[in-house]
């Protein structure tokens, strides 16, 4: 009787948690952004680290206050896109690097390492959804640099959706498993 019951239990928890039902969307909230929504997990947390509206940074893990090295992806706007004061603007034959400096490392948590992008052609050049739009998608190779020495010391790829038209740019240099699913469910 026992074995029964628990094999029991076991099916009514199998088919509780794959019903879509209502503790799916207790555990999502929804982030707007340039003219869309993104109902992402609940523990992303979306973060203004500049002074405008036009960048923002979604972290997908608890972070401190030092969010630089924090698993992340960035939505920009028209006037990062553009380009403002001293930052550099998107273009479409280039990974997004809008400093005009040595940016840290993003995978080690010093000053001593910094990234660079060594190819001028994208690993992927297509379009994907972005919602009921298509986005020109494509991924950089990019590396993480020793100061010191100037070898390479980690490698990763920079994802980056573009939106024209909405002037929405989405970077994403930490290859999230869930975030091209959630652009491909966005809301206009």
């Amino acid at each position: 009787m026992i074995k029964t019951m628990t094999v029991a239990a076991a099916v009514a928890t199998t088919l509780l948690a794959a019903s879509p039902a209502a503790p799916a969307a207790a555990r999502t909230k929804t982030i707007s952004f340039g003219g869309m929504t993104l109902t992402v997990p609940g523990g992303w947390t979306p973060r203004h680290l500049t002074a405008g509206d036009d960048w923002l940074t979604v972290t997908t893990e608890k972070c401190g206050k030092n969010v630089e090295w924090c698993r992340s992806f960035t939505l920009a706007g028209a006037q990062t896109i553009k380009g403002v004061g001293d930052m550099k603007g998107y273009r479409t034959d280039r990974p997004f690097a809008p400093g005009t400096g040595e940016v840290p490392c993003r995978f080690i948590a010093d000053l001593n390492h910094a990234e660079r992008f060594p190819s001028a052609k994208p690993l992927v050049n297509e379009f994907r959804p972005v919602g009921t739009r298509k986005a020109q998608y494509r991924e950089w190779a990019g590396e993480c640099y020793s100061f010191k020495t100037g070898k390479t010391v980690k490698r990763f790829v920079q994802r980056v959706w573009y939106l024209p038209k909405e002037k929405v740019l989405v970077v994403d240099g930490w290859n999230h498993a869930e975030l091209a699913g959630v652009l491909a469910r966005a809301r206009w």
